[in-house]
């Protein structure tokens, strides 16, 4: 405003000054027309011509401010609409995110209504939807906006949402695959991408999903081993269904480079090692294992490579690889051998050798089968009773959910994650003193 202002003085005083200029020089301008004959001063002539076409201008300027009145008016009832518009949408925003379905709702239809901008209203819309349990309304809003350029990647993210929360996994795969393309470093999706994969058994495509998800670092290194330990031990499993010996023996070494003692892995691998008659790699590799996890099955692949007919001679060499530290699992286990053997007297050292805080169902079970063996009817029943209140035994346990399983599994049957059994005591139960 100010430099108009500037400007219009200096024209004005640049006027001025020709004027004066033109009414100091002498001489007169003759005009003849039709006859008639004026004869008036140059400089009042010049001065009048300016002060004329200052007049058509201004006259000019104020008949284009009277023709763009309504233009004016139209815009500035655009901008207040434009104004009101974004305000819905923002309101809309905060109560989406605050859980308000019904100011969410309102507002969505409100800046529809006040917006021409479908990209946004219509992500507002179809978020206040899916909010309020309108799956309809809500696939309908995001597929609009997967068929749009700008908008296609939470479209098809909606879309995945949608499905999910439809059950339909095969379907939220798809729109997942779609949204990945879109935006190739997205964490969050990447990481739950992995997931989608191997709960529809593409095992393959969920490790290259993994590989990717590693290199953005959306997962963490631990997790992503887990998950790259369960996903190559699945494939190898398929594969001896296959009997695609020779894969399958790939498979369960590139799992124990993910985990070294990956227990289902070990075993597996360790009986092709016994298949192909290369005992000495089984017994290393099962050997290593049973120091940093003890397991049964690893105590009965053990006796596949020892070939003893004599029991005690199969529990002298698992106390042999036993050291002095050793997990109490593996006590447990050698106990109940020598027990089932007939050892009792090594059962008891074996089981003497457990800390207290390590006493679970199956150290008062072992106990009671001891009393047993010594006709201890009543000290039989005592720790029978105690077997009760213990911690429970190891088990394939889920990390997430804490459900339990007799046998590994890639998912957990009850919670459907990916790569969370482990061996050990479910965490949903807790010793009672």
């Amino acid at each position: 405003m100010m430099i108009k202002v500037i400007w219009w003085t200096i024209k004005i005083l640049a006027i001025c000054l020709l004027v004066a200029v033109i009414s100091n020089q002498e001489g007169n301008t003759e005009i003849v027309w039709v006859g008639w004959k004026m004869e008036i001063p140059t400089s009042i002539l010049v001065g009048g011509l300016i002060i004329l076409i200052l007049i058509i201008l201004w006259i000019y300027n104020l008949w284009k401010i009277i023709l763009g009145f309504p233009n004016r008016i139209i815009s500035l009832i655009k901008e207040n609409r434009q104004k009101n518009g974004y305000n819905a949408l923002a309101y809309g925003l905060v109560a989406s995110s605050a859980g308000d379905v019904e100011s969410a709702k309102k507002y969505a239809a409100q800046a529809q209504k006040l917006l021409d901008n479908k990209d946004l209203t219509e992500m507002l819309s179809a978020h206040a939807a899916h909010l309020s349990g309108d799956k309809s309304a809500a696939y309908k809003y995001f597929s609009n906006l997967a068929d749009r350029k700008n908008t296609e990647f939470h479209g098809h993210l909606g879309l995945m949402r949608l499905s999910l929360d439809n059950s339909k996994k095969k379907e939220a795969l798809t729109h997942a695959r779609k949204a990945s393309l879109l935006q190739p470093r997205n964490p969050k999706l990447n990481s739950m991408l992995v997931i989608m994969e191997a709960q529809q058994n593409n095992y393959s495509e969920a490790i290259v999903a993994l590989q990717k998800a590693r290199r953005i670092g959306s997962i963490g290194e631990s997790r992503a081993q887990s998950l790259g330990a369960a996903l190559h031990t699945k494939i190898g499993f398929d594969n001896l269904e296959k009997n695609e010996l020779s894969d399958a023996e790939k498979s369960f070494g590139f799992a124990l480079r993910e985990k070294t003692d990956f227990i289902p892995a070990v075993i597996a691998l360790s009986k092709i090692f016994i298949g192909n008659n290369n005992d000495r790699k089984a017994l290393s590799l099962l050997s290593k294992t049973w120091k940093n996890q003890p397991h049964p099955e690893i105590a009965n692949t053990l006796k596949l490579i020892w070939k003893n007919e004599r029991a005690s001679s199969n529990i002298a060499k698992l106390i042999d690889l036993t050291e002095d530290n050793a997990d109490a699992q593996a006590r447990y286990i050698i106990a109940d051998e020598a027990i089932s053997a007939g050892l009792t007297g090594e059962a008891k050292e074996q089981l003497s050798k457990v800390l207290s805080e390590d006493y679970n169902t199956l150290y008062h079970q072992l106990k009671s089968r001891l009393a047993d063996k010594n006709n201890d009817k009543s000290s039989s029943n005592q720790e029978l009773e105690k077997a009760l209140n213990a911690s429970p035994n190891h088990r394939w346990s889920c990390g997430s959910c804490g459900t339990s399983s007799e046998v590994w599994k890639i998912s957990c049957g009850n919670c459907d994650k990916i790569g969370t059994l482990d061996w050990l005591s479910p965490p949903n139960t807790s010793k009672i003193s």
